[in-house]
């Protein structure tokens, strides 16, 4: 009869104990950190409690088991917008301009009856909704989507041109500044909001682009270095977005950090720094935006 010594008795525990703390350690969520802490706690469990732990290592990994397998998904395929069109059940905004573009992103009002309640709640997808409504059957329906438009598109024309003759009129370099730093944010807004025709879409970026270099050359604050940021992103030149992105965010008060993180984080993304991309998401405290606070549920995993 094989008879084994205490001695011997251990070691084969020890082995049983570290197997069985490497294989829960790796089945283990992805939001379980690690570190060696953690892992030390699991070893000392079953080490300790011999029985109960490797019950509970077997446990876990039949219940692990049973969920299908995640598959791999290369970074470099997977870019930060494709995300965020993921049909993803989150809990949907019920006041608010959220809530009205949830309602639209969610088909549970068609782009028609989302003209009636869009008036003060303009953002691209309400402006992509009145331009779905010019070509609707209905006449009431068509021509009331043309005003909306024509008013948005003649608000930002009359301002541009207001700021235009004061800029003019003014000789203090800050006060240019501003002026140059307001119109940029205009041509900005029509970029943003998708108001114009794609045509028109080049000269309008390179207005923008224009007003906001001249309004660095004369001052800067961190508001226009993240304009700044903005357009050069959308130019794809990244490496002078970062720079002002990062100005930014480094000058800018708290706030201002939390408008600058996503934008640095997405630069981080194409770098493929995604340890980087996870320590933006992590400075971010509650996001309102639906797809900023999916996202940093995707690189954290914190709410």
């Amino acid at each position: 009869m094989l008879t084994f010594s205490p001695r011997h008795l251990l070691f084969i525990h020890i082995i049983i104990s570290v197997i069985a703390t490497i294989i829960t350690v790796i089945l283990m969520p992805r939001n379980f950190k690690r570190n060696l802490r953690n892992i030390l706690t699991v070893l000392m469990f079953n080490l300790l409690i011999p029985v109960a732990g490797c019950l509970f290592s077997i446990v876990i990994f039949v219940i692990v088991a049973r969920f299908k397998k995640e598959t791999t998904i290369k970074a470099k395929k997977l870019p930060i917008r494709d995300i965020t069109l993921e049909k993803i059940k989150v809990k949907s905004r019920k006041l608010g301009e959220a809530a009205l573009t949830q309602l639209i992103k969610s088909k549970r009002v068609n782009n028609e009856h989302a003209l009636l309640i869009m008036g003060n709640f303009i953002n691209p997808q309400t402006v992509e909704a009145a331009k779905t409504a010019l070509f609707s059957d209905n006449d009431e329906i068509r021509l009331y989507a043309f005003a909306i438009l024509s008013k948005l598109e003649k608000e930002i024309d009359d301002k541009i041109s207001f700021l235009k003759g004061k800029l003019q009129k003014t000789e203090n370099d800050r006060e240019k500044a501003m002026i140059h730093f307001e119109l940029a944010s205009l041509y900005w807004d029509m970029v943003y909001l998708r108001v114009a025709d794609k045509e028109l879409m080049p000269f309008i970026i390179k207005e923008a682009l224009n007003h906001i270099q001249h309004s660095l050359k004369l001052y800067t604050t961190p508001e226009i270095e993240l304009l700044a940021g903005k357009i050069y992103l959308k130019l794809k030149e990244r490496e002078k977005a970062k720079k002002f992105l990062s100005s930014a965010f480094s000058q800018g008060d708290k706030l201002m950090k939390m408008k600058v993180v996503p934008y640095l984080a997405e630069i981080a993304f194409y770098e493929k720094d995604y340890k980087k991309v996870e320590e933006l998401f992590s400075i971010l405290e509650s996001p309102l935006h639906p797809e900023i606070y999916f996202m940093k549920l995707f690189w954290t995993g914190k709410k």
